[in-house]
């Protein structure tokens, strides 16, 4: 295993160290490291990808925890993807569809920042004209700041053009001024049913819809009947729920979200898809407790996640921004929203209080009209208090086995009906 290996741990932490100061990163170093993965001489360009990769390690971890993302990231690379794999095949289909005059796919856009149409036509120009070579593709990779560098002299726009991607973690990697031009742009998005559209503006909603969290998406692709009713807690820009309502007529959803930027733009793709009689959201916070609170924003962005939320302690900093919100438990707001239906389903993705989120919906988790849950949990700790909890009520795990952060599946039992 990668992670028992002291001398490429070694290479890894002064990498990241000199990431952390500020510093040229030692390309002999990494090269080295390197070549402890492959059992080769790296070329240049992986060397230059993977310290692309090691830019996108999230500043707000602690030095260990970057160490261990990477060795990670290492451990899980397989004889059939290794390491770099994917960015390699990404500048293949980014050059192919450069060669064929196609539209870029959603993953090359994530990839490389294309937020806009624009952006698209100033790369592909760029690689048609020969001022993009795929070695540099490769090193630019996930690094739109050195990308939207390279290409500075080929954008014709009077304004800036900024090729914009997001850390390891997902979140934009430099903060966007106010005076900085947006770009809207909708993007078609298929289910097994219909297609729907989404607007996208900036980085992190680009990420979502070129990465949503398959887990999710498997999970509604089996579960989601004509007479399905999803409650959405942490909806961020509305994903989910519009995809369970274009995927089966009949569906209905109810999406939570806190983050003003958030539920502006959830509320922009439910009118976008004319969904407004199926889709409704609420700019509310979930947890144990009913009140008037405030809600951290620490990426002010539309489509920003990981907020530091209505306790404001997780990813708080001088920046954060904190706008007043009102918190229901789901067993006081479904008291109080008689004209909804109940939930037959319930997503929780809060990014921390997912465990306050289900201590306020116990009554909501004892109707046996509610069958299917996803939740997101940090460690073994919350999961077996969740089991716990959840598996008193009739609930039982399906999936996944894994263990730290991740989604948990649960399906009531059919005895308990």
């Amino acid at each position: 295993m990668h992670r028992l290996n002291p001398v490429l741990k070694s290479h890894v932490h002064q990498a990241l160290l000199a990431v952390e100061e500020g510093r040229e990163v030692d390309r002999v170093g990494v090269g080295a490291g390197l070549a402890e993965v492959f059992g080769r001489p790296p070329a240049d360009e992986e060397v230059e990808a993977a310290i692309t990769q090691l830019r996108m390690i999230p500043a707000f971890l602690t030095m260990e925890e970057r160490i261990d993302v990477v060795m990670s990231t290492l451990d899980e690379a397989s004889p059939d993807a290794p390491f770099l794999q994917e960015q390699q095949a990404s500048v293949e289909a980014l050059f192919q569809a450069a060669a064929l005059n196609e539209p870029l796919s959603l993953p090359v856009r994530h990839d490389f920042g294309v937020i806009s149409a624009r952006h698209e036509q100033v790369l592909i120009k760029a690689i048609q004209e020969q001022h993009l070579s795929r070695a540099q593709a490769m090193s630019f990779i996930n690094d739109g700041v050195r990308l939207t560098a390279h290409l500075a002299g080929l954008n014709a726009c009077v304004l800036p053009l900024e090729f914009r991607t997001t850390d390891h973690n997902g979140m934009p990697q430099v903060t966007r001024p106010l005076e900085t031009l947006l770009f809207q742009e909708p993007v078609s998005i298929q289910t097994p049913g219909e297609t729907f559209i989404m607007a996208i503006s900036s980085e992190s909603e680009l990420r979502q819809m070129a990465m949503p969290e398959m887990d999710t998406v498997e999970w509604l692709n089996q579960t989601i009947e004509p007479d399905s009713v999803l409650y959405d807690v942490g909806a961020n820009v509305g994903y989910f729920s519009i995809y369970a309502v274009a995927m089966r007529p009949g569906v209905r959803a109810v999406a939570f979200e806190p983050a003003p930027l958030n539920v502006a733009r959830l509320n922009t793709n439910i009118h976008l898809n004319k969904m407004g009689g199926s889709v409704m959201a609420f700019p509310i916070a979930l947890s144990d407790e009913s009140g008037v609170v405030r809600f951290g924003n620490s990426y002010f962005v539309s489509g920003g996640w990981s907020h530091s939320g209505i306790d404001g302690r997780k990813n708080s900093s001088a920046d954060t921004f904190f706008s007043g919100c009102i918190s229901y438990t789901l067993d006081d707001f479904i008291r109080s929203a008689r004209f909804l239906p109940p939930p037959t389903h319930l997503k929780v993705d809060v990014d921390g209080p997912e465990l306050k989120v289900l201590r306020g919906a116990m009554a909501t988790l004892a109707n046996l009209g509610l069958r299917h849950l996803l939740i997101e949990m940090r460690d073994d700790r919350e999961v077996q208090e969740a089991e716990t909890m959840l598996n008193a009520l009739g609930f039982y795990r399906v999936g996944p086995r894994i263990e730290g952060l991740g989604n948990r599946i649960f399906i009531r039992s059919a005895s308990s009906g």
